[in-house]
C-alpha cells in the first residue's frame, strides 16, 4: 500500500523526471542555428541536425556547414555530447588534410556563444573562433 507521503514523492519525482526530459529536448533543439563570427570576418557557421538514428555513445549526429572567405569555407559532420559537439573534415586538393574540430557552447546549449578549435592530424592547433547565434 503506498501512504499519502510516499505517493507524493512519487509524483514529484516523475515530475522531475519529466521536467528534466522536456528542458533537454528544448536544449537539444537550441543548437541548431546560424552562427557569425565575432572576428569581424565574413565567416558564418550553420549547425543542423542529421535526422538519423543517434549514435550509442551521443547524443545526436550533426552537420556542420562553414561559408565566408578562405579558411571559412568547409562542411563537417560530428557527434554531440552535452554542451560539446566534436567531429571532423577533409580539406580539398591540393593539399588532402583531415582536420578535426570542437564546438562548445560557452554557457550551455541555449548560449548564444558557441567556441569553435579546429586540430590538424598532429594536433595542433590551426584555428580557434568564437560566434554569436543570429
Amino acid at each position: 500500500m503506498i501512504t499519502k507521503n510516499r505517493f507524493s514523492k512519487l509524483i514529484g519525482v516523475g515530475g522531475l523526471a519529466t521536467g528534466l526530459l522536456l528542458a533537454g529536448q528544448s536544449a537539444f533543439a537550441q543548437i541548431d542555428g546560424v552562427y557569425k563570427s565575432d572576428q569581424g570576418d565574413e565567416c558564418v557557421l550553420t549547425v543542423t541536425s542529421i535526422n538519423i538514428p543517434a549514435p550509442k555513445f551521443a547524443e545526436a549526429y550533426w552537420r556542420i556547414e562553414s561559408r565566408g572567405v578562405a579558411a571559412c569555407m568547409w562542411d563537417g559532420v560530428g557527434i554531440s555530447m552535452s554542451t560539446n559537439l566534436a567531429g571532423s573534415y577533409i580539406t580539398l586538393p591540393p593539399v588532402h588534410n583531415r582536420v578535426y574540430f570542437n564546438v562548445k557552447w560557452m554557457f550551455g546549449p541555449t548560449s548564444p556563444k558557441i567556441e569553435t578549435v579546429q586540430r590538424n592530424e598532429a594536433g595542433e592547433q590551426i584555428l580557434a573562433m568564437t560566434y554569436t547565434r543570429q
